[in-house]
């Protein structure tokens, strides 16, 4: 919201008026992977099963990155719409979204890794670090939706700018004004489009990061914490995330080790696993036997130390949970809409 309020996007605003636009809610943790995942299927992690970037396998006690479409337990929106006769497209900057948010899908770009045939059709491929990579994204958008028959297309952009830039910097500023032209192109190339916008996380600044496997050794208690934040676009994020969970060695340390965690300056909630999975609608399965949240400006990841200074734009905890909803071209009663996988959630297909 704070990028939407600071940036010259006189388009979306004027969507926003026609139709409907207001605050909501992302799913906690508030990364990409549990969102896109959330919004694809219309439903809560506890359904779909996908509760972070980087998933820890207590069995095997190994972790891999979450971006297969193998993890996702809930039918997508294009295996909806295929059962009713419906063509669909999905185009992402990011590779994982594809590889994650696809199954059912007729069309699939990916602006990381294009296929000769659209770089063809689009132009050259373009650093997934800038902006340039964004502007291709509603390029092939755009292009597929002149050329192809298509009833549905989900639309999904990379965060470096945000992840490099505050909300009043020039670069971001520039970003989503072109951005905002990009996106009126495509509702002035066809009047009767239906467009339900939203975001998958908001961004804050970060000063501190914290390592909570290190902090509990220090008190004698072993354990793996695994950084929500993790996959391959470490510029973005330096894995670093407002999120974690922790996998203790020992279940029976674990009221001493909610009671030390608690008590860390920078841990700002403490769940265990059963209070996590109901409150934040997480599948119980697949998160660790402690949910950390951290306070605005601090992070955990995989540190050489208890605590280290650091400086990095990311998300993950409650802080990055309040993003634009907005819906254009049909009427909706807004006040039924709160999270951002409502627009999925309550989307009527027909065909």
């Amino acid at each position: 919201m704070e990028y939407l309020e600071a940036s010259d996007m006189p388009n979306l605003k004027r969507l926003g008026k026609a139709g409907g636009l207001k605050a909501g809610s992302s799913v906690i943790p508030s990364v990409t992977n549990v969102n896109n995942a959330s919004v694809v299927t219309g439903s809560f992690p506890s359904e779909h099963g996908i509760t972070t970037n980087y998933h820890y396998n207590r069995r095997t006690k190994s972790a891999s990155e979450m971006e297969s479409a193998e993890f996702l337990l809930k039918p997508t929106i294009f295996e909806r719409a295929k059962a009713l006769g419906l063509r669909t497209a999905l185009v992402s900057s990011k590779d994982k979204v594809k590889t994650l948010c696809s199954r059912g899908c007729d069309i699939v770009v990916s602006a990381e890794k294009p296929e000769p045939a659209w770089i063809q059709q689009v132009g050259p491929k373009e650093g997934m670090y800038s902006a340039d990579v964004n502007y291709w994204t509603f390029r092939a958008a755009r292009q597929i939706l002149k050329t192809e028959s298509v009833d549905l297309m989900y639309l999904s952009t990379t965060d470096y700018m945000m992840h490099t830039y505050a909300p009043k910097e020039g670069p971001s500023l520039e970003h989503l004004h072109r951005i905002d032209k990009l996106l009126a192109d495509m509702v002035d190339d066809h009047p009767r489009i239906e467009l339900y916008l939203t975001a998958d996380h908001a961004m804050n600044a970060k000063r501190e990061g914290l390592n909570p496997a290190l902090i509990l050794r220090a008190q004698s208690i072993q354990s793996e914490a695994i950084p929500i934040i993790r996959d391959a676009h470490k510029t973005h994020h330096n894995n670093l995330g407002g999120a974690c969970y922790v996998y203790l060695e020992r279940i029976g340390d674990k009221a001493k080790a909610i009671e030390i965690l608690t008590q860390t300056e920078g841990i700002e909630e403490v769940f265990d696993a059963k209070r996590a999975a109901s409150e934040f609608h997480l599948h119980p399965d697949r998160i660790g036997d402690i949910f950390l949240l951290a306070k605005k400006d601090f992070v955990f990841g995989e540190l050489k130390n208890n605590r280290e200074p650091v400086k990095v734009r990311s998300h993950g905890s409650r802080h990055e949970s309040k993003i634009p909803l907005l819906v254009y071209g049909t009427k909706v009663d807004m006040d039924k809409y709160a999270y951002n996988l409502d627009l999925t959630r309550r989307l009527v297909l027909r065909h």
